[in-house]
Order: structure tokens, then sequence, then C-alpha cells
């Protein structure tokens, strides 16, 4: 891990800085996030071996994908990067998020570098003219931590500790690359139930071939028709509009299972598949 995440490191510096209260305001922080300064420091994580980079290919473009198995590595990794370094709390049930608007420091030095190299002279007004366009520097980052996928028990499941980790892998990684593809083909279309409906279907198929309509109520708490204390549904819905809210989940899990039914074909690709349903 400590190889690959320093390399990481060299794109985002602030995932070598500590989570404490008011460290965005130190200029050991804006040196890092806005100077690009590589932080004299070991990395502040735990598990070597659980931590791998990878990207995805996406009708939307190519997604950069951090998968930190150690759940309070996926902790120091989201406050790190999301919150500006700063310790806020984050629910059981998140175990996965898209943080957008990233500046990728790696990038600017290796377009410095061929600049540079090419006989470039003023630096300044090439830096300016490189950031003028944020898709040159700027990066959307999908955060995947290892634990049970929305807090969910393996019993719950039926399937044993190991089984239900790989597929709670799977799941989170095809629910944020469904935000992905969609946020960025149809910016404008966003419902928040309806999104977390489909996203959460299409991490099953690819999970397990199949829209488990019992499975997807429960990742978002609902149980025997009511929500469940500390389910993700929390997250979307007010606690004075939850009863409405599971209702209309119900509705959502029945609407897209059967659409994923009638538009799967064998062997067919899961964006594919996401494009031919989603909305």
């Amino acid at each position: 891990m400590q190889e690959a995440l320093l390399k990481i490191a060299r794109r985002y510096p602030q995932l070598l800085l500590p989570i404490r209260a008011g460290m965005r305001q130190t200029e050991e922080y804006k040196n890092a996030v806005l100077g690009g300064e590589i932080p004299d420091t070991q990395p502040h994580f735990r598990c070597c071996e659980a931590f791998r980079a990878e990207t995805a290919d996406t009708p939307a473009g190519r997604a950069e994908i951090l998968y930190f198995g150690d759940r309070q590595d996926f902790l120091q990794a989201y406050q790190a990067l999301a919150y500006r370094c700063e310790p806020t709390p984050i629910p059981d049930s998140v175990g996965a998020v898209t943080i957008g608007g990233l500046i990728n420091w790696e990038k600017i030095h290796t377009h410095r570098d061929e600049y540079l190299g090419a006989g470039g002279g003023d630096w300044d007004a090439e830096f300016a003219r490189f950031t003028a366009e944020k898709k040159n520097y700027r990066d959307s980052v999908i955060l995947l931590s290892g634990g049970y996928y929305s807090n969910v028990p393996p019993e719950a499941v039926g399937l044993s500790a190991e089984e239900w980790k790989e597929k709670s892998y799977l799941i989170r990684k095809f629910h944020e690359l469904t935000h992905f593809t969609c946020r960025g083909l149809y910016p404008e279309d966003i419902d928040a139930l309806r999104d977390e409906v489909i996203a959460d279907s299409i991490g099953l198929m690819a999970a397990f071939g199949r829209c488990d309509r019992h499975l997807a109520r429960l990742f978002l708490g609902v149980e025997d028709g009511v929500f469940r204390e500390g389910g993700r549904l929390s997250h979307y819905a007010a606690a004075e509009e939850l009863g409405d809210a599971v209702r209309r989940v119900n509705a959502l899990i029945d609407e897209y299972a059967a659409r994923i039914e009638r538009a799967r074909e064998e062997g067919q690709d899961i964006f594919a598949l996401l494009l031919r349903i989603f909305p």
C-alpha cells in the first residue's frame, strides 16, 4: 500500500495529512491542496495490503477508483478528500462515495514538464491557460470501502463473510459507476431516491446477475414494508417523510426490477443495460 498510496498522493497530496479539527486552515493543508506540495510525513493509513487503485471505462468517460479494504482507511481518505482533512462523522451505512472537483497535481506537473521540455519559457502564463479549463486538471474520484454493503451483515444475505465482502465490493463499485455515468450524461436529471434504486439495482446485477428485490429493499433499510432505524433511506428523506419514502421506494424497486428483466440480454454489458433502463 505504501508505494501505491504515495503514487496517488502525487495527485492528491492531502491524502498524506492527518485528520484533525482546524486542519483545513493550516498552511500545510493549503500548500498541499493549492500548491501541490507533498507533505513530508508518513501516510496515516493502517492496512498496507488492502489498498488498490484502478480505472473503469464508462459511457461518461474514465472513472478513477480508490479502494480501501480497511474501514478506518476509507474514512481517512473520505475526510481528507471530501471534508478537507476535518474529522466529519461518516455514517456506518456509507461505504462508497464519488468526490468531484479534486485538483490533480500530477496532471499539472506532467504538463509543466512537457511544456518546459518543449522549450516553453513562461510557465506562469501557461499555467493560467492550462488551468482555465477544469477538465485539464480536476478529477472525479470514486472511493470504495471493504465492509459489508449498506452495513448489512452476511447472515441477512445468506452468504459467508468472505463471499459477502466480495459481492459488496462489486455492488459498491457499480453503484458508484452508475452515478458517475448518469451524472455525466444526464447532469440535469437528478432524483435522489430513484437514482439510489437504479444504482443499487445495477450493483446487484453486476454482483449476482439479477436484481433481488428483497436485497434492494434491505439495502435502503426497508424490511417488511417499514423503515429500519439506521437504514440508508434516512439519508434521502426527513424523519417525517419516511413513510412516503418507503412507499415510493417499494414502487421504484418493483418498477426497475421489472425494467431490468425486460431489458437484460445474455452477455450484455452492464452499462448498456443501464442506458436501456435510465431514467
